[in-house]
């Protein structure tokens, strides 16, 4: 048996918490729809989870050497890319944060990625 949840992402660096509690080395299931832009000065650049294609953030972003405006997670300390599906047993204990892969420094994101959460339960 699993527990589904279907959460918003919205487009920021800012950790939004999931309210889904995860136990290190269960499986977990990532999957999300939709698109939503990072700030990337002049420009529009709509991408889903994925983010921006070769495009790393530098070390101001929330996860660095991962594309711009890739989806990221966070359980306890662990932050980990997303991207449009992710499907590994948990890294950590705790509950699961989501955010944008982007820099504090920039606010002009748009859009937003539904994001279904899945949690099974221990064999």
């Amino acid at each position: 048996m699993a527990l589904t949840v279907i959460r918003s992402a919205r487009p920021s660096p800012q950790w939004q918490e999931s309210y889904v509690s995860i136990k290190k080395g269960q499986r977990l299931v990532i999957d999300t729809e939709g698109a939503w832009s990072p700030d990337l000065g002049n420009r529009i650049g709509w991408c889903g989870g994925e983010g921006i294609a070769n495009t790393p953030g530098g070390e101001d972003y929330l996860f660095p050497g991962a594309n711009i405006g890739a989806l990221l997670a966070k359980i306890d300390d662990v932050i980990f890319a997303v991207g449009s599906r992710y499907d590994n047993p948990a890294p950590a204990d705790g509950v699961i944060f989501l955010a944008m892969n982007e820099s504090a420094e920039n606010n002009n994101q748009a859009g937003s990625l539904m994001t279904q959460i899945i949690v099974f339960e221990d064999d």
